[in-house]
């Protein structure tokens, strides 16, 4: 059995698509293994579903934090956050869905 080895794509795949590419291969490879080799393999399926599912819970609490932080900064360092938040996209579809939250909250903040 030949060994796959992908790294995350350049173009912005999100480390979640990478993992579950990679859950996916070892799914394959579990149907196709032996019995002692399939244990291991399992077990290589459910610590890397936890950890995912871990990380996902990480990034949650930490985008919580920040927003609870930001409810309590001041005017001039909430528009300074938000222009580095601008500077820190890295593809044109991470400037586009801030545009359309911009314009979104744009009009609620218009909107009597």
């Amino acid at each position: 059995m030949a060994a796959t080895k992908t790294a995350p794509k350049e173009d912005g795949q999100k480390s979640v698509e990478y993992l579950q590419s990679a859950m996916e291969d070892l799914t394959k490879a579990r149907e196709r293994a032996g019995d002692d080799i399939r244990a291991a393999i399992d077990s290589a399926i459910e610590r890397t579903r936890g950890a995912m599912k871990g990380a996902g819970e990480d990034a949650q609490e930490q985008v919580s934090d920040w927003q609870r932080s930001l409810e309590r900064a001041g005017e001039e360092l909430r528009r300074e956050l938000g222009v580095v938040a601008v500077r820190a996209q890295r593809s044109p579809e991470g400037l586009k869905a801030m545009s359309a939250e911009i314009r979104k909250r744009r009009t609620e903040l218009t909107t009597p």
